[in-house]
């Protein structure tokens, strides 16, 4: 190969261009920010093996069915980041399909806790609003800080030797101001509107 000092510069920029197209052709795809406020829908396996996203969101993850009624997405690969705003965040998990697999939810690696304890044989299809609502199912609900967050699963039970769930993380709603501050902010401008004309 000849040495750089003897390329011309045309030749060094498309060595460049040519080596950085090459790094990120085999570069590994990594996951980017999950929504906020849409169900998010994951695949998983036997217990202890961490959930994956859906084929072909996530080509590692198996097929999964999508929702046939509240809209949902496939989840990419994990880990599932996102930032929280000031106000924080809450996340909703549930099982979906057959009832009996319950999930352990880390954020970077620590544990926030197991979902609900399932009952057996119950179905509640693949809407994960109903789901989410039904008390046969394992759901959880977990408060999160401000801040950045990187989520996994783990099922700590699978009793079909695997399945799909969902989850949703809620942004924080924006602050409304109250009536009384509007009519204190109203009467402010007024007077000071006043004071301008009065001078």
């Amino acid at each position: 190969m000849p040495s750089l000092t003897r390329l011309s510069p045309i030749s060094v920029r498309r060595l460049t261009l040519a080596l950085a197209f090459g790094a990120l052709v085999s570069a590994p795809a990594s996951a980017g920010p999950i929504p906020f406020d849409e169900w998010l829908e994951f695949g998983f396996t036997e217990a202890g093996t961490p959930a994956t996203g859906c084929d072909p969101a996530d080509p590692a993850g198996p097929f999964c069915t999508p929702s046939s009624g509240t809209p949902s997405t496939f989840l990419d690969a994990p880990p599932w980041t996102f930032t929280a705003s000031g106000a924080g965040a809450t996340l909703r998990i549930t099982d979906a399909f057959f009832s009996g697999d319950r999930f352990e939810i880390f954020d970077f690696g620590v544990s926030l806790g197991l979902t609900s304890l399932p009952a057996l044989d119950v179905n509640c299809g693949d809407d994960p609003v109903p789901c989410f609502a039904n008390p046969a199912m394992s759901t959880g609900l977990f408060l999160l800080a401000a801040g950045n967050h990187s989520l996994t699963i783990i099922p700590t039970a699978a009793l079909e030797g695997g399945g799909a769930g969902y989850f949703q993380v809620e942004g924080a709603a924006p602050v409304v101001p109250e009536p009384a501050t509007l009519t204190l902010l109203a009467t402010g401008l007024i007077l000071s509107v006043r004071r301008r004309r009065a001078s």
